[in-house]
């Protein structure tokens, strides 16, 4: 391993778009990806830029807001987040420090399965932080659609949402236990989603994603309209009320029956 004043073995991406496809391409001069891994996160980025300038169409992407770093080695990157003040989340490989607009992940060996996953995850909420400016951004919905970019088959050619069975499993017995309530829910700080969700079996991330999950699956482009209005000042229920044909409470009626089936 290189010494302390190299930290460390950081590898700055950089994307750029290419003058035909226009799609983001990225360099990785020091091979600390895989060709494989390099293919699928490409995907993902294209796929996640695609969905948010959707979202947000008077404001397109711009990578050049964001900082990518990957680090190989998990001491040099719980060091580099300590140098930013940040503490490095417990056995995850990733994570987006707002305050810098960086994604850095962790390449070593221990997470070579969940890699793509945890980067797929920050990225959304890179994306979403970035480009919803100062806007309140509800912890369910930043939460959410994490989840949801991170369940796509990004190593298939045609990209695909893999359903995330154990959320929705989880989701359906809070349902038979009438253990979940929405219009409560929705109004959960990021310390309450916190707290819920670890002293309840990811209660929040479970929820929310399959929150999102159904507005996709349901009709896609008024879930991105619901998306985008979530994004500011009025509660969730004002925006279902003004979005959703019957209001928030057919949402929650149309939703409980969905995943109690």
């Amino acid at each position: 391993m290189r010494n302390s004043k190299a930290i460390l073995s950081i590898l700055f991406l950089f994307f750029f778009f290419t003058a035909s496809a226009e799609e983001i391409k990225i360099q990785d001069p020091e091979n600390h990806l895989s060709k494989k891994e390099k293919q699928i996160f490409e995907r993902a980025v294209n796929y996640a830029t695609a969905f948010y300038n959707r979202i947000f169409l008077d404001r397109k992407v711009d990578f050049s807001d964001i900082n990518f770093t990957i680090i190989p080695d998990h001491i040099a990157f719980v060091l580099y987040l300590n140098n930013l003040g940040i503490a490095a989340p417990l056995n995850s490989p990733g994570i987006y420090v707002s305050s810098a607009h960086e994604l850095v992940v962790c390449t070593a060996k221990k997470f070579k399965g969940s890699f793509i996953n945890i980067a797929c995850h920050e990225l959304s909420h890179a994306f979403l932080h970035i480009h919803s400016g100062n806007k309140v951004i509800p912890a369910w919905l930043n939460e959410g659609l994490a989840s949801y970019l991170q369940e796509m088959t990004y190593d298939k050619k045609i990209i695909t949402q893999r359903v995330n069975r154990r959320s929705v499993a989880r989701v359906k017995t809070l349902i038979e236990l009438k253990d979940l309530n929405l219009p409560d829910f929705v109004t959960w700080n990021y310390q309450k989603f916190s707290a819920e969700s670890f002293t309840q079996e990811g209660y929040g991330y479970a929820v929310g994603y399959c929150m999102v999950l159904f507005l996709m699956q349901q009709d896609e482009n008024n879930a991105i309209t619901i998306f985008k209005k979530l994004v500011g000042e009025q509660t969730a229920k004002e925006i279902f009320d003004n979005c959703y044909t019957g209001g928030f409470e057919q949402f929650e009626e149309d939703f409980k029956k969905y995943y109690s089936k």
